[in-house]
């Protein structure tokens, strides 16, 4: 019988809440299929230190090892688990899945995997082990649908895609797998109330929330559907379309949580809940005589209306994330959203006024954008952050567009010469994003015609502005008193989960988190109804945090932010790197539009397609990965 081994790496610095849905129902499927001793070691979960990581691999000598990578930022801890599973066990066949498999010639190539499998992998992975039964040589795994490989030639090849499952068979996974894997199942099942302190920003200030049979509750995140109808283009997936789990099995699922382990709070982790209105109403109405409370993370501003809100509310839904991403109508264009500013304002406004948390989430920097169409989005913002004096303007998440294997969005940035076309080029650009996500503008391409420094410039300036609009309506003293409230008056550290980005992230937490690798420790006020200082913020270097606390202030100071950084940049990056960002700055500023014509304003898959054509020297067999769904 052979040993198999399936491997979690980390996605982020510290674990996240969101349980490894992929590799538990790879488990499953393989245990299922004829399989039974396949183990799961979850390194994200747990976070071993390396050398035990090594030892474990030893110890099992796995004749089979199934990495699960599901963002690309994870390649310098692949290709180093990759190296090291082929020195001390070269006879294993390795298996890399998740989205990372775009960028499938590099890890065969440059990290030593045998096998890459593109798309879903639960019947692709079976198959394969029953291949591995009879040999390990990576060409004789040609027939086989959903997987990129070397053939004997060394060759690249892909197979076709394996037919995409069904509704029933969709993230099939079994909780009690979840808590044999974990070293501790609070990660994923957290206490939502410890020291009389609600962990979750999201229930925080809900009434509910705090009723006397809830404050042992725990939370918990699962799955509603898979995919989404959209096709934005900074976005990755292997998958087509959306699926719906079946309701009966997701109340399956919930009443385990609730009977084995003391869930009273869900959080659904979709991208796109929802879609389906009879699969939502059936879904509301199964909910709501369970007196749970739950969030939504991730839900399209053309899907809802009043009446869907208030449906939710009143099955417990108490916070719905929205991917707006823009308040410019020409940047919707790019991300090819297919949704318009009025769908964005109406959600917002609809989601506000029926007492549901909502806060913004913007992607800044996509090709294209300018200090015009960023402006058009501080005012789209202040308008969706200032409808009611509850509202915490800070409650604004935004990141800068990170280039990733597989969206046009990186082969626009292939394209224009900021990620090398060699492959040598692309693997030194995936080790410099390794370990970084979106949050972090330091790493992150610059694909504008703007340089780094005013692009870096653009998260703060509308912070900035935004906090203004809403002190010059509800007043700096109750500005203050809801960011004290939000901000846990500064006392206590709270866990960091890295799905939302400054300036929400910075209150969330109560500190500074410059990048995934940046935080401090919670600031020290004397007095809980007083804020930090401002010299004791800027001494420690927590400009960020300064800029919320002193809204009037900075947004005098607002022209001035670009130096702001730029200070803070040569203290961060070094001296050296700040005065070619000066110089750059200065340069565009002497002749202006500097790195060329015009922008098209229209979806960035159409200018990648159409405009700019392929790309000169690329390999065939990489076309349907680079191409995405």
């Amino acid at each position: 019988m052979m040993n198999i081994l399936l491997i979690t790496t980390p996605i982020r610095v510290r674990p996240t809440n969101f349980p490894p849905i992929g590799a538990l129902s790879l488990l499953k499927a393989a245990r299922k299929n004829g399989f039974p001793s396949t183990q799961f070691y979850h390194v994200d979960g747990n976070r071993p230190d390396y050398g035990a990581v090594l030892e474990h691999l030893e110890k099992v000598r796995p004749d089979v090892v199934g990495i699960s990578a599901v963002v690309s930022t994870a390649y310098a801890y692949t290709k180093r688990l990759c190296g090291d599973i082929k020195r001390l066990l070269p006879d294993t066949l390795v298996v890399v899945g998740g989205n990372l498999a775009a960028s499938a010639e590099i890890l065969l190539r440059k990290a030593g995997a045998d096998l890459c499998c593109i798309g879903e992998g639960e019947r692709v992975f079976v198959n394969v082990l029953r291949r591995a039964e009879t040999t390990h040589r990576p060409a004789d795994f040609l027939d086989i649908p959903g997987l990129a490989l070397l053939d004997g030639n060394g060759r690249l090849r892909t197979t076709s895609f394996e037919a995409p499952l069904g509704r029933d068979e969709i993230y099939d996974y079994d909780i009690a797998d979840l808590v044999a894997a974990c070293d501790d199942i609070e990660t994923y099942i957290n206490p939502l109330f410890i020291d009389d302190e609600c962990q979750s920003s999201e229930f925080k200030f809900d009434q509910m929330a705090w009723q006397p049979h809830r404050r042992n509750k725990k939370l918990a995140i699962i799955p509603g559907a898979k995919g989404c109808v959209a096709r934005c283009t900074f976005c990755h997936r292997f998958d087509k379309g959306i699926r719906y789990i079946p309701v009966d099995r997701i109340m399956r699922q919930i009443e385990i949580l609730v009977r084995d382990h003391d869930v009273g709070f869900i959080s659904f982790g979709d991208e796109n809940f929802g879609t389906d209105k009879r699969w939502l109403a059936e879904l509301c109405a199964r909910l709501k005589p369970l007196d749970l409370l739950w969030r939504v993370g991730g839900m399209r501003v053309n899907c809802v209306s009043p009446e869907i809100i208030a449906m939710m509310q009143d099955a417990g839904c108490r916070f719905i994330a929205y991917g707006m991403e823009t308040g410019s109508p020409r940047m919707l264009e790019v991300m090819e959203k297919k949704t318009t500013i009025e769908d964005n304002r109406n959600a917002i406004r609809w989601t506000i006024e029926a007492g549901i948390a909502a806060p913004i989430q913007i992607v800044l920097g996509m090709p294209g954008e300018t200090s015009e169409t960023v402006q058009e989005t501080i005012e789209f913002c202040k308008h969706g952050q200032t409808f009611r004096p509850e509202q915490n303007p800070n409650d604004l998440s935004i990141n800068y567009a990170q280039a990733l294997p597989g969206t046009p969005l990186y082969e626009f940035a292939r394209s224009r010469g900021h990620i090398p076309l060699d492959l040598d080029g692309e693997e030194r650009y995936l080790l410099s994003i390794s370990d970084h996500d979106a949050h972090d503008e330091v790493t992150t391409l610059n694909l504008t015609d703007y340089p780094a420094l005013i692009c870096q410039s653009w998260r703060p300036r509308m912070t900035v502005e935004v906090n203004y609009a809403y002190v010059a309506k509800f007043g700096l003293e109750h500005y203050h008193k809801v960011l004290l409230n939000d901000a846990n008056y500064f006392k206590k550290k709270r866990r960091d989960d890295g799905y939302f980005a400054n300036p929400k992230r910075l209150v969330d937490t109560s500190m500074t988190v410059d990048s995934m690798h940046g935080s401090r420790d919670a600031m020290e006020v004397e007095d809980e109804n007083t804020l930090p200082s401002l010299w004791g913020l800027l001494r420690q270097g927590n400009l960020g945090l300064a800029m919320i606390c002193y809204p009037i202030l900075f947004y005098r100071l607002r022209r001035l932010i670009p130096l702001m950084i730029l200070a803070k940049n040569a203290k961060r990056v070094g001296l050296d790197c700040a005065v070619r960002q000066l110089a750059e700055t200065m340069r565009w500023l002497l002749r202006r539009n500097w790195r060329g014509g015009p922008f098209t304003y229209k979806s960035l898959r159409k200018i990648v397609k159409d405009d700019i054509g392929p790309i000169p020297g690329d390999r065939d067999g990489m076309d349907v990965l680079r191409q995405g769904r």
